[in-house]
């Protein structure tokens, strides 16, 4: 019978072990990136949705942005972005304004040509309450606070522009940059919208930490002769 039982226990705690090493993973939100001089060539994408339980509109407000890292220097990061604004082309939309929190705090200028975001500014406060703001792009003609829709990246449209960030608080290659909150304004055929971005990180789901937790705990309660035919069970030589 004893002979038995610690067979169960035995059997029981492989699987938990198993189960620790196979943790499933659920994708987390987060509004900030950050980034190192190992990152040069990464893309960091960046999704942004309004739904329609939220606006009363009849369809989504949705974008979608690729930051990819070109170079970093100690006081300069530049990046290639591209901004898709994903909102049906039979709802008139256009992305008005982008902004983003840096920390160190830097400043922002478009390198090369930059077809619907000309402007570039630190304005602190970015439309829809956002905080913090020290760069903001926006479309020509325009200011963060938004401007003509006519202006702005439209619905079922895309652009692409070199953004180069400068600081002089601090040295990059040394501490890195973070990227955050990234709100957009939308100005649409009926009516403004502000909100924020989010980028995706994979987390263990919580469910599965609690269950490994406590499948480590009853293993460490185990009685020593137990825990010494598990471990002669799992490392034989």
């Amino acid at each position: 019978m004893r002979q038995n039982f610690q067979n169960v226990v035995k059997f029981f705690s492989i699987c938990l072990l198993s189960a620790f090493f196979l943790l499933p993973t659920i994708a987390r939100a987060t509004t900030a990136i950050d980034i190192t001089s190992g990152d040069v060539g990464q893309t960091y994408a960046i999704d942004w949705l309004d739904p329609t339980s939220s606006t009363g509109l009849s369809t989504n407000l949705s974008a979608t942005g690729d930051f990819t890292v070109k170079s970093m220097t100690s006081s300069e990061l530049l990046l290639n972005v591209t901004l898709d604004n994903t909102t049906s082309s039979f709802f008139q939309a256009a992305i008005l304004s982008l902004g983003m929190t840096t920390s160190p705090s830097a400043t922002g200028k478009y390198v090369g040509t930059s077809t619907v975001f000309t402007g570039v500014s630190d304005p602190g406060n970015f439309p829809g309450n956002f905080k913090n703001i020290n760069v903001c792009l926006y479309a020509g003609g325009n200011n963060c606070n938004g401007g003509s829709i006519k202006n702005g990246l439209q619905s079922g449209s895309s652009t692409s522009f070199e953004l180069a960030l400068t600081t002089s608080s601090g040295n990059l290659l040394s501490s890195g940059i973070d990227l955050s909150q990234f709100p957009i304004k939308i100005q649409s055929q009926n009516g403004s919208f502000e909100f924020g971005g989010s980028s995706l990180s994979s987390t263990p789901e919580p469910s599965s930490l609690v269950l490994a937790g406590s499948g480590l705990l009853m293993l460490l309660l185990l009685s020593r002769g137990t825990r010494g035919a598990l471990r002669k069970h799992l490392f034989p030589f």
